[in-house]
């Protein structure tokens, strides 16, 4: 124990590839769109792009295209907004795609979860047209599963879809017209990922456990083995894989800018610990190969917290490509 905490004080720079960050500011997958304001309200109101360069990584900004006009689409017994979220998906898988093509490592700052169909769906095919299907591995941040289908949700919101669209391996002509979009274009393959590849951390909702067979740690887990304990024994069961995409859906954190706020949730001193050990635990061992920052809706914050949220997303990305704010020296 005391040789880890010697070498936690001295850690030696561990230089990362370059960043993609990825600009994806849709939110089709919700239930009123909020989601779309979270990726320039990130990257507007900070200086994220100041912080990481000052890490000496090298940041590449993407900023999206003029896809569309798109009008919102809401009609009984139906995914809300599918054709939107199809398109913008199909653009954000071929960016990742390419990113890890050239080496690069893609942030991309979402928008809904839905977005993370595209993010995996790309990592998936790309690791599986070097072979290397069952070395790609989910590190899944959440409140919730995103475990829903057509013919049991209510929201029928394809954020909430997203896990069970991702793992998918049954026949297409059995599931409904929309799921069948959601999960099958030009660069999905069924399933995109094998449940055993994926680990969820955060989850709150009890009530949808019985109907999970993938692993996960809830918040009561967090409370009892602290958060950077879940995130050890999660790597452990992902020890298989060498490639790892990390989902942060910022309702994991105790932030009101969040799509699905409840009470609870991580703090920011775990919020901190998590991304201290995504750093030593899988950036500094080459296995992080991107990240996904979604679900933030600036519109909601509390008066009072105004910016919270962004901050926070600086920090935990600081902190993941190696900064250390426990040890930042700070002026008051």
């Amino acid at each position: 124990m005391q040789e880890l905490l010697q070498s936690r004080k001295r850690l030696e720079f561990y230089q990362s590839p370059d960043i993609d960050l990825i600009l994806c500011p849709w939110g089709f997958g919700g239930t009123d769109n909020l989601a779309q304001e979270g990726a320039h309200s990130i990257l507007g109101d900070t200086e994220l792009i100041r912080a990481l360069e000052a890490l000496k990584v090298k940041v590449n900004l993407i900023e999206p295209p003029s896809l569309g006009p798109f009008e919102i689409q809401e009609s009984p017994n139906r995914i809300r907004n599918i054709e939107a979220i199809t398109s913008v998906n199909n653009w954000l898988k071929e960016q990742v795609y390419l990113s890890r093509g050239m080496g690069h490592l893609p942030v991309v700052l979402g928008g809904d979860a839905s977005l993370s169909i595209a993010s995996i769906s790309a990592l998936s095919n790309f690791y599986r047209d070097k072979g290397k299907t069952d070395e790609f591995g989910v590190l899944w941040f959440s409140n919730h599963f995103e475990n829903s289908a057509p013919e049991v949700t209510k929201s029928w919101n394809a954020n909430r879809m997203a896990l069970t669209a991702l793992t998918y391996d049954g026949d297409l002509n059995d599931v409904h017209e929309d799921f069948k979009t959601l999960i099958s274009d030009k660069f999905t393959t069924i399933p995109a990922i094998d449940k055993k590849n994926i680990v969820q951390i955060g989850v709150n909702h009890r009530s949808a456990q019985d109907s999970v067979d993938h692993e996960y740690f809830v918040m009561e887990d967090i409370g009892e083995l602290g958060i950077s304990g879940c995130v050890i024994m999660a790597l452990e069961k992902l020890a298989h894989c060498k490639h790892i995409h990390v989902v942060l859906d910022l309702n994991v954190f105790d932030l009101s800018a969040v799509s699905n706020y409840s009470l609870g949730q991580m703090n920011y001193r775990e919020a901190i610990s998590m991304a201290r050990s995504l750093d030593l635990k899988l950036r500094r061992m080459d296995k992080l190969v991107s990240i996904d920052v979604v679900e933030h809706c600036p519109s909601r914050e509390a008066w009072d917290k105004r910016g919270e949220a962004a901050e926070w997303v600086v920090d935990i990305l600081e902190n993941i490509f190696g900064a250390n704010v426990f040890n930042v020296a700070r002026k008051y």
